[in-house]
């Protein structure tokens, strides 16, 4: 009798979450599959959903990824060949279209509640983001990549500044915004954008990382 050895490790765990979390209906309501293509946008996406999280590859590599683990013995068989990268790119680009800030909102809000998390605090952080190289021919509406205080230590790099709100329970993101790369952490406390979707969320307290220089609290409007 010959054997097979197949590693599942996390990821029917991963697609549980996914269902629950309404993941592929949001995709298809943002990302539609308006092409009629035979695979939608909604299940590649996913499909690098489950990747990164699992197992984390080079977009050209998640076709053999694909091969290893949905075989037809510990996952439902598929046809791998057509997860190549030029596909998976191609719904990247899709979802860089789409209304991501919606999306984002929705998918925080069906986290906090199949989950049931408690909202009364708010975390807030920002980081850098470094840079390497010439950026010529920027959108002069995009934020600026420029010099400011790199918390990756590269003075002599330039950056931009990306902030982050999460709920206190879970570390659930609820907005993010980026900003020129010499903003101040104090200006970049609060909410960054506003979840109307996530009706259960109220105004109340920011709780600020104890490394930040900024305000201790921050009223979230």
């Amino acid at each position: 009798m010959e054997t097979k050895v197949n590693k599942v490790e996390i990821l029917p765990l991963v697609k549980y979450y996914m269902e629950r979390l309404g993941l592929v209906q949001l995709f298809n309501r943002y990302v539609p599959n308006s092409n009629g293509a035979d695979i939608p946008p909604s299940q590649a996406l996913c499909t690098m959903v489950m990747n990164i999280t699992v197992s984390a590859k080079p977009l050209y590599r998640v076709e053999d990824w694909l091969h290893d683990y949905l075989d037809g013995i510990g996952e439902q068989r598929i046809d791998a060949a057509k997860y190549n990268d030029d596909r998976l790119g191609r719904c990247l680009d899709l979802l860089f279209d789409a209304d991501r800030s919606s999306f984002m909102v929705d998918l925080a809000a069906n986290a906090i509640r199949v989950h049931q998390l408690v909202i009364e605090q708010i975390h807030n952080d920002s980081t850098s983001i470094t840079f390497i190289g010439v950026y010529e021919g920027a959108d002069p509406k995009a934020v600026k990549i420029t010099y400011g205080y790199n918390k990756d230590h590269r003075p002599d790099c330039k950056q931009i500044v990306f902030g982050l709100n999460t709920t206190a329970d879970g570390h659930v993101p609820l907005s993010y915004q980026l900003y020129d790369g010499n903003q101040a952490d104090v200006t970049t406390c609060g909410f960054t954008a506003t979840p109307k979707r996530a009706s259960n969320v109220r105004p109340g307290k920011a709780v600020l990382p104890r490394r930040s220089r900024s305000c201790k609290k921050c009223h979230l409007a």
